[in-house]
């Protein structure tokens, strides 16, 4: 009896530091929304550094609701734009680009990190723009250990891309495939009931047309705080090498992600 009382105390003093589902930016946790409970999620995520002056932003609104049975949805509304210089015939021109996209998530709880051996849950997102269509699904592993909390994703993506180009007089259009397959862990020290400090590590590897093309590594900080349905977190994730091919790859990735998400619970 004694044993039930410790471990619903201790299930209740995590809900009331998790109000949020998470509490990294980038790895995931297995918690979801109580029935009928809303939430409204910001994100912003810096991207700096490529070898051609690059600097980009990405937005994303995301609604989230939950649907009982350990079961809740979400949607996003997504915006990003970037600067780049390019070179054409010994041209420098520097260009921009915005893109927009809808998002829709599903996510499903099938253990808890406190009251289980081990947290975890799947989940599934598509995104639509005009142009590309993406296909997302997480294995979502966490456990909470007295103060620690530790979280890891095995993540697969399917991306499936319109590309124009001009053919003559004509403008061609062909269909551009990629998988992307990414790890994701994220360990993180309770200092007080609404504030943590940890660190993320992000393991993204591209394989288009069949062939591996690299295996970014990056590492660095996180911080979390909350407080009556409100949280912020943050995280700076340095690009720390290459797997393939090593030193850092810095012409489709950044050397430098920082991403900050606050949200409202209601």
């Amino acid at each position: 009896m004694i044993k039930k009382i410790l471990l619903f105390i201790a299930i209740v003093s995590f809900v009331k530091v998790s109000a949020q589902d998470r509490i990294f930016t980038y790895t995931y946790q297995s918690g979801v929304l109580n029935k009928g409970q809303k939430e409204i999620e910001v994100w912003t995520t810096f991207l700096n550094g490529r070898n051609n002056f690059y600097k980009g932003i990405d937005h994303r609104i995301e609604f989230e609701i939950g649907l009982g049975a350990k079961l809740q949805t979400s949607f996003y509304l997504n915006y990003g734009y970037f600067k780049a210089i390019v070179e054409d015939n010994g041209i420098q021109n520097l260009i921009s680009n915005t893109e927009y996209s809808f998002s829709n998530e599903w996510k499903l709880k099938l253990s808890d990190p406190v009251a289980n051996r081990i947290g975890s849950a799947l989940y599934f997102e598509y995104s639509l723009s005009p142009s590309t269509t993406e296909l997302e699904g997480k294995i979502i592993l966490d456990k909470q250990s007295g103060n620690f909390i530790n979280a890891f994703n095995l993540v697969g993506e399917y991306v499936l891309e319109k590309a124009f180009s001009p053919n003559g007089t004509n403008i061609i259009s062909t269909n551009e495939n990629e998988v992307k397959v990414e790890l994701n862990y994220g360990l993180a020290y309770r200092l007080k009931n609404n504030i943590h400090l940890g660190f993320e590590l992000m393991n993204q590897n591209i394989i288009a047309k069949s062939k591996w093309e690299n295996s970014v590594v990056l590492f660095g900080p996180s911080f979390s705080y909350s407080t009556n349905g409100f949280w912020i977190n943050l995280s700076c994730m340095p690009q720390i090498t290459n797997l393939k091919g090593g030193g850092l790859e810095l012409t489709g990735n950044e050397r430098l992600q920082t991403r900050l998400i606050f949200s409202y619970a209601f």
